[in-house]
C-alpha cells in the first residue's frame, strides 16, 4: 500500500514538473526569445544566451528587466524591425548606457515583470504606466534641471514649461517655494498617488491614471470639479464653488506639453553624479519701467486670473456665481490718484470672502499677498505697468476660450457700481 501511494505521489510530483515546464516554456519572453535567436545567423548569435536578463541600477534603486524581451535594445545591428526587437532610436545609449539607467527611470513601467502588460504598468495599482512616445521626455526633467539646454532632445518638456510660465500658473501654484499658495503645490505631481485622485476619476473617461487626470484637468478644470450648486442641495445649503482653476482653452498640442512638463516634476531625487544642474537665470536689464513692469506681470503669474494683457475674463467664484476677476485696464481710474492704495493692495491681497457656514468648502481664488515675495523695485515697476494699461486700449485679445471683454464703458460702470467703498479692481 505504501509503495503504492508514492508511485501515485512521485508521478503526480513528475506530472506538476512537466507542466511547470510546458508553462513556462510558453511564457511570452521565451516565445521572443525564440523567434529572436532563430532570426540570427550563428556568428550572430555567438555570446548571446536565453534566460531572463536582469539590469541592478543601485544608485537609483531600479531593478530591470525590459532586456529579456527587448534583445536588440543596444544592438541596430540585429534589430528585426518590430517590437520588441527594434533598437533604441537615436544615439541616447552613448549617454545613458542601459547598465547604468536601466530602463524604467527614463520610460516607466513595472521593471521587475516578464510579462508585457504589467511590464508597460498597465495593471491595476501600477503608478509608474509606460510612458509612451512623446510623453517620455517628462523623465528627462528628473536629472536635467537645465531643460532649456536640451530643447532638441526634448522640445514638448521645453515648451510645456513656457507655457506654464506664460499661462500664469505660478500666480496660484508653486514649485520647490517659487510661486503662491492659493492652490497645491506641484513640485511632485508628477508623482501624485492614484488614492488622491479615486474621487475625479469617477468623473473621467478611462484610462485612470495620472496621464489622463491631467490631460482631463488641462482641457477643462470644471470636468473634474464641477461644484454643487444651490438647487442641488437641502434647503439653505450653501453652493459647493467649482474649480477656480480658468479655463485656459488650450489647444491639444499645448494640452500634450504641458502634461509633459508637469510629469516631470515628481520626487526623484537621483544621485548628484547624475543630475545637470540648471544655471542660474540671467538678470534681465530694462530701459523702461513699464518694460520691467510687464516682466514683473508675467513672472508672477498675474495673468492666471487677469488674463494675458490684464484684460480679465477669468470667472470669480468669491464674488459669486458668475461674476468674473476686473480686467486691470481700468486701475488708473480707481487708484491713478492713490498709488499707496493700490500697492497696500498687491502687498497684502485680498482674502476669500467668509462663507455664511466656515465649515463648507471655501472657493479656491483670491488674490494672495505679495509682501514677502516681490521686491519694492518690482513693485515700483509692477505698478507703473498697470497704470500704463489704460494707454492701451484696445485691450489685446483674450487668452483662447476665454469669454472678450465687455466694452469698456460697461466694464467701468459695472466695476463703478459693485460697492461704494475702494472697488475691488484686483481680486
Amino acid at each position: 500500500m505504501k509503495r503504492l501511494v508514492f508511485l501515485v505521489l512521485s508521478a503526480l510530483l513528475t506530472l506538476l514538473f512537466l507542466i511547470a515546464v510546458g508553462l513556462d516554456q510558453h511564457r511570452e519572453w521565451n516565445r521572443y526569445q525564440r523567434t529572436f535567436f532563430k532570426s540570427l545567423e550563428q556568428h550572430e548569435r555567438r555570446g548571446m544566451t536565453g534566460g531572463i536578463k536582469q539590469v541592478i541600477v543601485s544608485n537609483l534603486g531600479r531593478v530591470d528587466r525590459c532586456t529579456t524581451c527587448h534583445l536588440a535594445i543596444d544592438k541596430p545591428q540585429l534589430e528585426l524591425g518590430q517590437e520588441p526587437f527594434r533598437s533604441h532610436p537615436g544615439d541616447y545609449l552613448k549617454w545613458h548606457p542601459v547598465e547604468q539607467f536601466g530602463c524604467t527611470v527614463c520610460h516607466g513601467g513595472q521593471g521587475l515583470a516578464t510579462e508585457v502588460k504589467a511590464a508597460h504598468g498597465d495593471v491595476p495599482h501600477w503608478e509608474e504606466p509606460l510612458l509612451r512616445g512623446r510623453l517620455v521626455q517628462a523623465s528627462c526633467a528628473q536629472c536635467h534641471h537645465n531643460v532649456q539646454e536640451i530643447t532638441p532632445q526634448a522640445p514638448l518638456l521645453a515648451k510645456g514649461r513656457a507655457l506654464f510660465k506664460a499661462k500664469g500658473c505660478y500666480g496660484c501654484h508653486a514649485i520647490k517655494d517659487f510661486g503662491q499658495s492659493v492652490s497645491v503645490d506641484l513640485a511632485e505631481v508628477g508623482s501624485k498617488s492614484y488614492l488622491l485622485m479615486e474621487a475625479d476619476f469617477e468623473m473621467m473617461d478611462p484610462p485612470h491614471d495620472r496621464i489622463r487626470w491631467l490631460m482631463t484637468k488641462l482641457r477643462n478644470p470644471r470636468r473634474l470639479n464641477p461644484g454643487v450648486t444651490p438647487e442641488h442641495l437641502p434647503p439653505g445649503e450653501e453652493e459647493v464653488f467649482p474649480s477656480a482653476m480658468p479655463h485656459f482653452g488650450l489647444s491639444e498640442p499645448e494640452v500634450e506639453a504641458l502634461t509633459i512638463y508637469l510629469l516631470g516634476l515628481t520626487a526623484s531625487d537621483p544621485p548628484a553624479s547624475y543630475v545637470t544642474p540648471a544655471k542660474p537665470e540671467p538678470t534681465l536689464g530694462f530701459n523702461e519701467v513699464v518694460t520691467h513692469g510687464k516682466a514683473v506681470f508675467e513672472k508672477y503669474g498675474c495673468a492666471a486670473c487677469h488674463g494675458i494683457g490684464g484684460v480679465g475674463g477669468r470667472k470669480n467664484w468669491n464674488g459669486g456665481l458668475g461674476e468674473e476677476v476686473p480686467s486691470l485696464l481700468y486701475v488708473k481710474a480707481y487708484y491713478g490718484n492713490d498709488v499707496e492704495s493700490l500697492k497696500n493692495l498687491i502687498r497684502n491681497g485680498r482674502q476669500p470672502v467668509p462663507r455664511a457656514d466656515p465649515h463648507r468648502p471655501q472657493p479656491g481664488l483670491y488674490m494672495p499677498a505679495w509682501k514677502d515675495r516681490i521686491s519694492e523695485e518690482d513693485l515700483d515697476a509692477l505698478v507703473a505697468y498697470l497704470l500704463s494699461l489704460a494707454d492701451r486700449l484696445p485691450a489685446p485679445a483674450p487668452a483662447p476660450g476665454e469669454p472678450p471683454p465687455a466694452e469698456p464703458t460697461a466694464r467701468l460702470r459695472r466695476n463703478r457700481s459693485a460697492s461704494a467703498a475702494p472697488p475691488r479692481a484686483i481680486n
